[in-house]
């Protein structure tokens, strides 16, 4: 039986999914060592996003229709403020921070390539270089949705943990 202290050392994470989480972080990492990725200059999001043709407004609404879920459980799933998505809604070019995209595909239970469209439509992706990318990807790909635990697990690896 472990400790509380232990627990809280690994962030709350148990046994099996700290071991599944270090064994598929090993098999992906990037052979050079990890790098971050840092938010894109001013105003390239919003130029990527129009040259791809979908906003991310665009496709998040689309996205939410699709589920079936109603806005208000999809932004509250998302832990995202009711102004910041009234903004998102009405402003068909706001580009959000890369946690804020990722939330919403956790809250809309994305799949992997479900989340690469929706990080795309705002200029991001889920890099095979990056630690905290790769954490989230291991949820995504197991169909882990839960914000909290993802963010025990980004926490347990030293990682930025998403907004909530």
């Amino acid at each position: 039986m472990q400790s509380e202290h232990q627990r809280r050392l690994r962030g709350g994470l148990d046994a099996d999914t700290e071991a599944a989480l270090r064994a598929y972080l090993d098999a992906h990492a990037a052979p050079f060592g990890t790098t971050e990725v840092r938010e894109p200059p001013a105003g390239l999001n919003a130029y990527l996003a129009q040259a791809a043709g979908v906003t991310f407004s665009r496709l998040l609404l689309s996205l939410i229709r699709e589920s079936g879920l109603g806005e208000v459980e999809v932004y509250k799933r998302a832990q995202v403020d009711r102004r910041l998505f009234s903004k998102i809604r009405s402003d068909p070019h706001y580009q959000p921070g890369k946690s804020t995209v990722i939330a919403f595909a956790l809250a809309l239970r994305l799949t992997v390539a479900q989340a690469q469209e929706l990080l795309g439509s705002a200029g991001y992706t889920l890099s095979g270089g990056a630690t905290s990318d790769l954490i989230i990807r291991f949820f995504l790909e197991r169909g882990v949705y839960d914000l909290l635990r993802v963010n025990d697990a980004l926490d347990a690896f030293g990682q930025p943990v998403l907004p909530v």
